[in-house]
């Protein structure tokens, strides 16, 4: 088999798992604004929406604080800010979470280890994005206990592409978890 063909069996392999997906927001922030921070010292780093954002691979989104990091890319799912802003009866302010992308559509923790497409940017699901304890501070107490286990994925790029605001396909080679709001599984350690 050809390099060509090897490369063309392993983009089919990659559809072989498809969901409907919806990009809603593409956020960069220049600096921290918890994560660092003395207690309640919430900073004031501007968080810039974007429609859309080139990525390339091995970085992140450019300018953003996580550009050049071990996980540059940080994924949020929708519907988990939807249901823990109802829990705790406020208004969604998508921004507080701090997240790069925000998603619907699909379980994020069953990511993690995957290597997964949307559009034409391939990713790697690296880590379980656990949420800080400033989510009490800057939305109400008993934030961060509902994110837990649910606080988004790190990824990193693989492939260079331009992600978009927008309804789009995520293809994964592995079958993806279809229960959207369930918490991340910790191994239980012997």
């Amino acid at each position: 088999m050809t390099g060509f063909e090897n490369l063309h069996m392993k983009s089919l392999q990659m559809l072989k798992n498809k969901t409907d997906i919806k990009i809603h927001n593409i956020f960069t922030s220049p600096s921290h604004n918890y994560f660092t921070r003395e207690k309640f010292d919430v900073g004031d780093a501007p968080t810039i929406e974007h429609d859309s954002i080139e990525l390339l691979a091995d970085k992140g989104l450019s300018g953003d604080r996580f550009e050049l990091s071990k996980y540059p890319v940080t994924f949020f799912s929708l519907e988990v800010a939807e249901e823990v802003c109802s829990s705790l009866d406020i208004e969604l302010d998508i921004k507080l979470f701090r997240r790069n992308i925000i998603i619907s559509g699909v379980h994020l923790n069953s990511l993690i280890g995957k290597r997964f497409r949307i559009g034409d940017v391939e990713f790697e699901g690296m880590a379980h994005c656990a949420p800080c304890t400033w989510m009490n501070a800057v939305m109400k107490k008993g934030a961060y206990a509902l994110m837990r286990g649910r606080g988004g994925l790190r990824a990193k790029v693989i492939s260079n592409g331009i992600l978009s605001c927008q309804n789009m396909i995520l293809s994964s080679r592995e079958p993806l978890n279809e229960n959207i709001l369930r918490p991340f599984d910790k191994p239980k350690l012997p």
